[in-house]
């Protein structure tokens, strides 16, 4: 038996945190034979990429219209969302329940606790996802019993160890490289660039031949923090790449290029769902220094957790952290000093890799999502044989607008949900993975 599964998040060539997902998880389950189309949470015409089918999710926002509309048209066994689950109505799982549609959402928790507005939903949800071990912990204490484990992950074949290239910085190799990966579109700072840019500006008074190189944009354009302004109060030039640069996007490989010309990759988040570059950094040998707090707890292999000196109350009705400023000048400190002593790379590129690959995602998709599908198959089959006993099988007349599209709830599917039709250019698994290109954004 193979699943026909909608998977609603951003789509697979996008070079998102999520768009990388996307991209991975599907092609690993198209692989494995199951039926996948993925519906974007932006607004695209449908279309099929590298094999994979992309299907639109309507006018509404995040897509909302999409989750119950597709269900009603195709067969769809179940329907992921990797995305915030609190913007979706509180009834969500019961309407895309009626069209025999089980929704699996893969729900960030950035907060501690989790939100009651996320627990709530989750509740009604057959199949609640957790993509941290935080998250997992936090929706297993409100009494999430079903709820099931599937982090997010990295190719550990592309992002690894390489030969450094600071002069992509335009310094010289004696100089010490802070690198920071992260959005700058949110006024409340959730990914704490105000404490990562103080934190970095009273190291560096200590030592000038230091630098940091922050992917994302500078300005407050999209409503995020006047990082330039930040730098300028502590006396430190930003290193950032230009607006064409960053919106254009950065191919996987470039990507690896950046991680591993940093010494080491900082990030004083408030909150996070995951945060994958905590782990392509570390798959890349490069430590990281990042807050004890939610997600990142977990995520240090190699590098410094740093404290929360307190909470922060958001409109969420929950807490984000507050992390320790000097106490992350500390961290770098010690960095700064194994890397003039160069026993950096010595004392920590191997454990850092080694802990990367538990994240994987052949790794993941083996024991995590491989054995969550065949547990959704076999209830699926029960379900459906139960039902076939009691003589109470769904039965459904195909919509005018389906005969006319050839789309029916029986065993056809949107073409190319297989990754074999539609038209689009045919690609092996492993091209479908390392296709696209990255820009200065993570879930």
């Amino acid at each position: 038996m193979s699943l026909s599964v909608i998977w609603h998040s951003a789509p697979a060539f996008y070079g998102t945190g999520y768009g990388v997902q996307t991209r991975n998880f599907v092609v690993r389950m198209i692989d494995d034979g199951h039926e996948v189309v993925v519906m974007s949470t932006v607004s695209l015409m449908g279309f099929t990429w590298n094999g994979i089918t992309h299907i639109p999710g309507g006018g509404e926002k995040y897509a909302a219209q999409g989750m119950l509309e597709w269900p009603k048209r195709v067969k769809t066994d179940i329907l992921f969302t990797l995305f915030d689950i609190w913007p979706f109505p509180m009834n969500m799982a019961e309407k895309i329940g009626q069209y025999g549609t089980a929704w699996a959402p893969i729900a960030p928790v950035d907060h501690d606790p989790i939100p009651q507005e996320v627990v709530d939903r989750l509740k009604l949800a057959p199949y609640p996802i957790a993509m941290s071990p935080h998250g997992y912990r936090e929706m297993k204490r409100v009494g999430l019993d079903r709820a099931t484990y599937i982090p997010h992950g990295v190719d550990t074949q592309v992002f690894r160890p390489r030969k450094p290239n600071k002069a992509m910085f335009r310094v010289s190799d004696d100089t010490f490289v802070v690198g920071v990966i992260a959005t700058n579109i949110e006024p409340l700072d959730r990914k704490g660039w105000y404490p990562t840019l103080a934190a970095f500006g009273k190291f560096h008074e200590k030592h000038p031949n230091s630098i940091i190189y922050c992917h994302a944009s500078p300005v407050r354009d999209d409503g995020g923090l006047d990082l330039l302004k930040i730098a300028e109060s502590f006396g430190f030039k930003l290193h950032a790449p230009d607006m064409w640069t960053l919106t254009a996007g950065l191919p996987d490989l470039k990507m690896v290029e950046l991680y591993n010309s940093f010494d080491v990759m900082m990030l004083l988040t408030r909150g996070e769902g995951f945060c994958v570059p905590l782990i392509e950094s570390q798959a890349c040998g490069v430590p990281v220094i990042t807050t004890d707090f939610t997600a990142p707890a977990d995520l240090v292999g190699a590098g410094w957790k740093i404290p929360s000196l307190g909470t922060r109350y958001t409109p969420m009705n929950s807490f984000w952290g507050e992390p320790d400023i000097d106490a992350g000048a500390r961290a770098l400190e010690e960095c700064y000093a194994l890397w003039e002593t160069k026993k950096l790379k010595e004392e920590m590129a191997v454990k850092a890799r080694a802990f990367a690959k538990q994240y994987d995602f052949d790794v993941i998709h083996k024991t995590h999502m491989r054995p969550f599908l065949a547990k959704v198959e076999d209830e699926l089959r029960e379900k459906r044989e139960t039902e076939a006993a009691k003589g109470n099988g769904r039965v459904r007349e195909e919509t005018p607008a389906e005969q006319g599209r050839g789309i029916h709830r029986g065993e056809q599917r949107p073409p190319g949900s297989n990754g074999r039709g539609g038209g689009g250019q045919k690609h092996s698994p492993r091209q479908r993975r390392r296709h696209g290109v990255r820009q200065g954004v993570s879930p």
